[in-house]
Parts: structure tokens; sequence; C-alpha cells
């Protein structure tokens, strides 16, 4: 069974069903999160993206330095659906009544503000989002929160455009993402035991060989630790002894039911605990996707 982000609404909803009959805990937040994620997928058919050039002298020069396609402010997105989402995602927020829905409302009232914020946030340009953030009335993560599952789904086709120029000749070995260059997020195992890594941006999938830390390049297997419980052999978190980092694995083949990666990363939250008590630090922040 692979670890796939191309399902319809409806398969992401199943899968959030039977990850939640699973594991009963993260009921509240996988229902959340199920939502959140479905209308993310519904959202991904009406994208319309304005294609991203790279030329070729440029394109060269990447694949042969083995650099990221573009930045993270260079990847497209559609204005306009990413707005529709803003306003669906703060509904679903509003009805779970959880920490972020005060943020959902003020954001709900003030959409309009909302839409040129979109490219700050591609651009990184932290003091701008600050002050909009206090403008606003709203903490300057919850509205990062709310700008990035807006954007996500137009990241995530753009993603898949770039790919296009993505070859086999050099091979990516690099355990950072090709497309835009973020470090993983999640890690799987698949089919005869390939390993595939997720982007924690735009969620592209690459595989990179199963001894390297994707952090520090490491392969040396006296300096790699596996953290692990025989009641989740779907599950492990992989440390590197050398960096002092770790990233959690989904092994596919004995998870027994459909995998939908961002809702593996929210039920497993519990072994970002288990690592950071062991003394490793996560290779991105530890928040929900």
């Amino acid at each position: 069974m692979q670890a796939s982000l191309d399902l319809s609404p409806e398969a992401v909803n199943q899968a959030a069903e039977a990850m939640i009959a699973a594991k009963p805990a993260y009921r509240d937040l996988i229902a959340l999160y199920g939502r959140i994620f479905a209308a993310q997928e519904d959202a991904r058919q009406r994208i319309r993206l304005e294609p991203v050039v790279i030329p070729e002298d440029l394109l060269t020069i990447r694949r042969r330095e083995q650099l990221p396609l573009v930045p993270v402010s260079g990847m497209a997105f559609d204005p306009a659906a990413a707005g529709v989402l803003l306003g669906e995602i703060c509904r679903i927020v509003i009805d779970s009544e959880t920490g972020l829905s005060s943020s959902a409302r003020t954001l709900s009232a003030k959409s309009t503000e909302i839409v040129p914020l979109f490219r700050d946030f591609l651009n990184e340009d932290e003091a701008a989002m600050a002050r909009a953030a206090a403008d606003i009335g709203v903490d300057p993560p919850a509205l990062a929160f709310f700008l990035y599952h807006s954007l996500r789904p137009a990241l995530r086709c753009c993603a898949r455009q770039l790919s296009g120029f993505l070859t086999d000749d050099p091979v990516w070995e690099q355990g950072y993402c090709p497309i835009c260059g973020s470090p993983p997020g999640l890690s799987c195992l698949e089919g005869d035991g390939q390993r595939f890594l997720f982007c924690s941006f735009c969620w592209h999938k690459w595989p990179l060989q199963r001894a390297m830390c994707p952090f520090c390049g490491n392969r040396d297997q006296e300096h790699r630790l596996f953290l692990y419980s025989d009641e989740e052999p779907e599950y492990r978190v992989e440390a590197c002894a050398s960096c002092r980092k770790y990233i959690k694995t989904v092994d596919t083949r004995v998870l027994g039911r459909r995998s939908y990666p961002p809702l593996e990363q929210i039920a497993s939250l519990h072994l970002d605990i288990k690592a950071a008590e062991a003394g490793y630090a996560a290779g991105i922040p530890i928040t929900p996707p």
C-alpha cells in the first residue's frame, strides 16, 4: 500500500475515519484535519496556475549543482482559489471549537485584508507578517497556519508542474526538496522497502537512500537510532546521532489501511514527544502540517 497525496475528498474522509478507528486518542485532531485536508483536495481541482518558467541555462546549473528548482518565493499560486479556501477553512475551524476558532472568526470577517498576504507569506517576510497579524488582531502563528493551509493545494499543483523539469540524470541525492529546497517533514517505506521523503512545504515526494540522514547526510549506521513500539509497527522515528535530528517514518507495507501522509503526520505526534525525550530535535518545527 503506497502513501498517496492524490485522493478524492471522499477518500481523505475515509482515511480519516479509518485512522480514528485505529487511534481514538487522536479523534478530535484527526476529525479537524481530515475536514481541512478534504477541503484542500476539493480545492485542488479548481486551481489555475500560470506556468513557472525556468531558463534552460539556469536549469542546467541547478541540475549540475543539485540545487532546488525554485525558492519558496518562486512557487506559483492561485490567489482567488486560495481566498475561497481560506473562507472554507475558517468555517471548518470555527465549527470545531478549537483554540484556533477565535482567530478563524477574526480572519473570516476580514477576508479582503488576507488575500494580499499570501505573497508576503511565500516571500517569508516575517516583519510584514507580524505587522499584518497585529493589524488584524491575531497571533502570527495563527495567521501563518491559515495562509499556509489555504495555499497548500496550489503549492502541490505547482510542485507537480515543476517536477516535469526533474530528471534522473543526475540522480537527486539530497535530503532537501528538489522542488523548493525545504526539509522533509515525513518519510515512508513502500514496496520492497524503498524510502521516500515528503517535503514539509510543497509535499513533493522523492526517493532517498535508507541509510542517509536527510538533514546532515550522515551514512554511518552506528550513528543511527530507531525508536518504535511493538504496538505500532507502522511507525518509527529515525534519529541521527551526528546532527541530533530525527524524522518520522511510516512503513506503508504494514499499515493495513489507506494512507494519507499529512494525516499520518498528525496521528504520530506522540513520536515527536518520544524523540524529544531522547534528546533529538525535529528537522522542522513540530507543528501540525
